[in-house]
């Protein structure tokens, strides 16, 4: 009855796993704001009524910020810090599961795909979907526990299994169909597994010659003029750029002060001092500590706990600190570039002849401080209050401040030249006209106040824009060719030498590796890892010349000397492993390969911009 009266009460991280969809909704007024939304309208949906649209089902709004805030929740439970950063590969995650449930549930209801009641209840006693085998509450000593499972599912007090149910008939046993179906085409060959084997287990031992495509200059590698210019007609199509906008900035780092600091350092010490009267040092680690490596579940820590480590495994400061106290002794608080740690050392010994210390810690990181931050926003809203009232020159000067620019913003970009990850910027500029100043923005590193200085309409950029690239990249293909080349001719005299350093010299730009020897999946000296060397050796002929091999940098011509035996014992100790691995391999490309294909298929429309 406990048990179960727990599960209700955390079903909440039931919920969260099955795909978010329970969780409290949020109001997104405000988000798309303005009277001109009508008039951005992309491909005629109203951004209003829907984030994206896949194959003519809208995507929810309220939807994507319910599991976006979900996702968000639980990274503070695990103790992530939400960075900017972290925000945006959260959106995008999402955005990806929602678009990707859209074509997949297309797919089952055009293949027919569901599932019965005898199917939910084997998978739910048989085959439980991982977030179930990952709550706490049915595993023992951090392992899932079959006879927890099987009594929970077994006693149900209530309808805590419902939404379970509900999951594994509408998402959990129709997408598990298709992934059979999927998978149902991957096989591997006895010959697969053998070369997956070679590669890892069997020595290669060869000469090369290498010559980089870099070391072809001049004119035979110089694209002409005519050349570029038939490059860009050819490919104008790649050339067409969207609007762009230009900015000026001024910018505020958000830096802690020897105040912010001074503050944590008295936090600090009147927790060690609490220690120091009796406190339990594992229940103040548990509350107080920041670093995120101390949780265990949502209900408990590692009461700061470190285990043992030696001197090189922690940071200077922290090590010395430890390492020159006494077991049982309370020390700090000691400054890192973590922040400021109080730590308890718990034993000494030696171990492999070298010292160790096993340790806990308390963390308190120096972050901006309260007073710290006000006066920063404070100082940005004043600059922005002159840039608004007397233009952003003068706001300059009367500031004394520089201002620095982010050129060819475009309305997608998520990272802004100079300032880092900063939509909100982003945003600003391409709903606002040349010559107007912002309201102080801000991001995970600065306070920002920005002007809008210039607009690029979209088109086609001109051939003086682009020339650089294209020169940069047809030379790139005639250095390959000219090194191809190089090779080809001095393979005759390669396969007639026995050493390759007593070559011609007048081949003098080549790079000569002798008698190396390697397993395929390691990297040759110079050569470095390239799977045209690994599949031409793997059916080489010891004492042959193969190539020119393409490689990383340039090509190769290789002579194999002589390849280690296979030991058939040890091939059939791993051959099970390595069956499995390639297969799992195969159904992960398998099924990238086919979502891959179901978007290119598809007609999205992501209205994203206009939330966020």
């Amino acid at each position: 009855m406990g048990m179960m009266t727990h599960m209700r009460d955390r079903m909440h991280v039931v919920l969260w796993a099955l795909l978010i969809l329970f969780l409290l909704s949020m109001s997104i007024g405000g988000l798309v704001g303005g009277a001109n939304v009508i008039d951005q309208l992309m491909g005629k949906v109203d951004p209003r009524k829907a984030i994206g649209v896949v194959n003519g089902t809208n995507l929810p709004p309220d939807q994507f910020m319910r599991m976006v805030n979900a996702e968000l929740e639980q990274s503070r439970i695990d103790g992530r810090e939400i960075t900017d950063q972290q925000l945006n590969t959260i959106r995008e995650q999402v955005w990806d599961r929602m678009v990707n449930e859209v074509l997949i549930s297309e797919v089952l209801a055009d293949l027919n795909i569901s599932a019965t009641n005898a199917e939910i209840l084997f998978h739910l006693q048989e085959n439980p979907p991982a977030f179930l085998t990952s709550m706490p509450d049915f595993q023992t000593d951090g392992q899932f526990d079959p006879a927890k499972y099987q009594q929970a599912v077994l006693n149900p007090q209530g309808n805590e299994w419902v939404p379970v149910e509900n999951h594994l008939k509408n998402v959990f046993i129709p997408n598990f169909k298709l992934e059979q179906l999927l998978n149902s085409s991957a096989t591997t060959t006895e010959a697969e597994v053998l070369n997956e084997f070679i590669k890892r287990n069997i020595d290669y031992n060869i000469d090369a010659i290498h010559v980089l495509n870099s070391s072809f200059t001049g004119d035979d590698v110089e694209p002409s003029e005519k050349e570029i210019e038939a490059a860009y007609k050819r490919n104008l199509k790649d050339y067409f750029q969207e609007e762009q906008r230009h900015l000026r900035y001024v910018s505020w780092e958000k830096v802690p002060t020897k105040s912010d600091s001074n503050s944590v350092y008295e936090d600090a010490l009147s927790i060690k001092m609490q220690v120091e009267a009796g406190a339990d040092f594992a229940e103040l680690a548990n509350q107080y500590t920041e670093d995120p490596s101390n949780a265990v579940t949502v209900d408990s820590g590692r009461g700061g706990n470190l285990g043992w480590f030696n001197k090189t495994q922690m940071v200077g400061p922290f090590s010395e600190a430890a390492f020159a106290a006494r077991p049982g002794s309370i020390v700090g608080p000691v400054l890192t570039r973590f922040g400021y740690h109080v730590i308890k050392v718990i034993d000494r010994r030696e171990q492999d002849g070298r010292e160790e210390v096993n340790a806990a810690h308390i963390l308190f990181k120096i972050d901006l401080g309260p007073n710290t931050r006000e006066e920063l926003r404070r100082t940005a809203t004043l600059f922005s209050y002159d840039a608004q009232d007397y233009g952003f020159d003068a706001a300059l000067d009367t500031h004394s401040v520089t201002s620095a620019e982010a050129m060819n913003v475009q309305s997608d970009a998520i990272f802004v030249s100079g300032l880092g990850q900063f939509r909100n910027a982003v945003r600003f500029a391409f709903n606002e006209e040349i010559g107007v100043s912002s309201t102080p923005l801000e991001n995970d590193q600065y306070y920002v106040v920005l002007l809008v200085d210039s607009i690029t309409p979209a088109g086609t950029q001109p051939l003086a824009q682009v020339k650089a690239g294209i020169k940069n990249t047809l030379q790139t293909e005639k250095q390959a060719v000219a090194a191809e080349k190089y090779l080809t001719d001095l393979k005759p005299e390669a396969s007639a030498a026995r050493d390759f350093n007593n070559l011609n010299t007048s081949y003098d730009k080549i790079e000569v590796i002798s008698g190396e020897t390697r397993t395929l999946n390691r990297s040759f000296t110079s050569l470095g890892r390239s799977n045209y060397v690994t599949g031409a050796l793997i059916s080489a002929n010891a004492g042959e010349v193969i190539g020119p091999l393409k490689t990383m940098r340039g090509f190769a011509l290789v002579r194999l000397n002589s390849v280690a035996e296979i030991d058939s014992t040890e091939l059939e100790v791993q051959a099970d492993a390595l069956k499995n691995e390639l297969i799992s391999r195969k159904h992960r490309q398998i099924y990238n390969d086919w979502m891959q294909g179901l978007k290119d298929d598809a007609k999205i429309v992501d209205n994203r911009k206009y939330y966020f």
